[in-house]
């Protein structure tokens, strides 16, 4: 399970998010850890490499989410699915909230 997404849709999935976590909106520039591609629905949940499910991911939010396909919704208590707010409809503020690594 440890295989590297291959270079190209690395790039791909970077210059999409424009240097910025497609979770918590962090610039690239100002992280303290390198920026990875992350799995939204995990390879362990039958996720693909595909860039439809990639999402570039601060070390924190990549490291939070982990293997998670679920999240508490702060405003409801009900558990939605992860979701990019880029690609998949979650507003940034949720998102922030719900993926925030502190």
């Amino acid at each position: 399970m440890s295989e590297r997404t291959p270079e190209p849709m690395r790039r791909i999935v970077a210059a999409r998010a424009r240097s910025y976590c497609e979770y918590c909106r962090c610039w690239e520039q100002f992280a303290t850890e390198s920026f990875t591609v992350e799995h939204i629905k995990p390879r362990q949940a039958g996720g693909e490499t595909v860039l439809e499910n990639l999402a570039w991911s601060c070390f924190g939010c990549n490291g939070h989410k982990h293997t998670k396909t679920q999240a508490r919704d702060p405003e409801t208590g009900r558990n939605i699915p992860n979701s990019t707010p880029l690609f998949k409809g979650v507003s940034s503020t949720k998102s922030t909230y719900l993926y925030s690594h502190s």
